[in-house]
């Protein structure tokens, strides 16, 4: 979503209550036009207040989007059960034939497959794949054919559309919030006007016409808690990072039915990074290494004050030693690290800049299978567990050079 200010809504009503309440607006202002009249408001701007109601109405509702997501998400992940299935069972038969100690085994084994990342995974896939092609007259006497492999890469292809099939939906369902959002902004902007105009015209006149115009949800009984404080629900606790899980968390809160965690640089500029109902969120890249995550429990009546969360890395995790170009692999080691739950590898041509690397491997490995083509490059390798991070460690090496 944008991070201007029309990302925030401005009213903590649900959006029914809020249509509810702009509707029965449209027929108190016509009872009461003739008071009305000396604002400047008309028969016409009572039209354009209805026009604009109906227009938020039709909006699609976001259960629609989140159903469309769940039911993509579902796919993607048959299709990674599916892809993790056929690899073990590759993995299992090059160890068969090869003995787990050769590289052609590595090859077809890249380690803790279950652990990787969507992106991280269709790499380590298609690697298999290929390495499957390059040894399938080995492997057909353990009844992999070419048919087999074909299928395999048809399911990494499915897969490949799964996952960007997910990040469509996500991108459709923000770009509909963040509208309704506007529109829902808008049209509160103009309930707050004429609501105070109605209540200058009826203040000290008449106690039930004044009330009329004050704003309520209607779940909240007439308490008239609207402006995005309140008191029913308590502020989310524990709002961390983990490191190696790449992951923002914090705790569930009771009565809450969704979450808004929101993104900074600086502290002072927010975007929002996700609005449901979960108590987590994960980005496939890591945060920079000093920003801001605050974020607030809502429901229909009422949202939370803001947690706040200053992310800063420490560095105080030993970053892997021995970090080992191995032509034969080929591909990379380095030593484990104690206390480390993941290691992330990036990789750049020589003739590149730092802002060149891309990352090749994010799990809990300590060797990477990976080819290049001929060249020079750089790879760096860092540690990670929950709390913490390392600074990276940095080797130059050549293929075929």
């Amino acid at each position: 979503m944008s991070s201007t200010d029309f990302s925030s809504r401005k009213y903590s009503l649900s959006d029914t209550d809020l249509a509810v309440f702009a509707n029965t607006l449209v027929f108190v202002m016509s009872r009461d036009i003739d008071e009305f009249e000396v604002y400047g408001v008309s028969n016409d701007s009572i039209s354009d207040l209805e026009d604009m109601i109906n227009d938020f109405q039709e909006m699609p509702d976001d259960e629609i989007n989140r159903t469309e997501i769940s039911e993509a998400v579902e796919a993607r992940e048959n299709l990674r059960n599916s892809i993790l299935n056929t690899m073990r069972g590759l993995s299992a038969r090059a160890k068969a034939i090869f003995g787990d100690k050769s590289a052609k085994y590595r090859s077809l084994s890249p380690g803790a497959i279950s652990q990787l990342s969507e992106n991280n995974l269709l790499a380590a896939a298609r690697q298999v794949h290929t390495s499957a092609e390059n040894n399938l007259s080995a492997l057909e006497s353990e009844g992999v054919s070419e048919d087999y492999l074909n299928n395999f890469n048809a399911t990494i292809n499915d897969y490949e559309d799964a996952i960007n099939n997910v990040n469509n939906k996500k991108i459709m369902r923000d770009d509909a919030t963040e509208l309704k959002i506007i529109k829902g902004n808008e049209l509160y902007s103009y309930v707050v006007k004429y609501c105070n105009y109605g209540k200058i015209i009826w203040g000290g006149v008449s106690a039930a016409k004044y009330n009329d115009y004050v704003i309520y949800s209607a779940g909240t009984g007439g308490s008239g808690s609207n402006n995005g404080g309140g008191t029913s629900l308590a502020a989310p606790t524990s709002l961390r990072y983990d490191f190696a899980g790449r992951t923002v968390i914090w705790n569930t809160v009771s009565g809450a039915t969704s979450y808004q965690l929101e993104f900074s640089i600086d502290n002072e500029d927010w975007s929002i990074l996700y609005d449901d109902d979960g108590t987590e969120f994960f980005s496939e890249e890591l945060f920079p290494d000093h920003c801001y995550f605050r974020v607030k429990a809502k429901n229909a009546n009422y949202n939370s004050s803001y947690t706040t969360y200053n992310l800063v890395y420490n560095y105080n995790l030993n970053g892997p030693a021995n970090l080992t170009h191995i032509p034969s692999l080929p591909g990379f080691t380095w030593n484990p690290v104690p206390g480390a739950t993941a290691y992330q590898v990036e990789i750049r041509p020589s003739d590149g800049s730092d802002d060149d690397y891309y990352q090749i491997y994010f799990g809990n490995d300590t060797t990477l299978v990976h080819a290049d083509p001929v060249g020079t490059y750089f790879v760096k390798v860092r540690s990670l567990n929950e709390n913490d991070i390392s600074g990276w460690m940095l080797l130059a090496y050549n293929v075929g050079v």
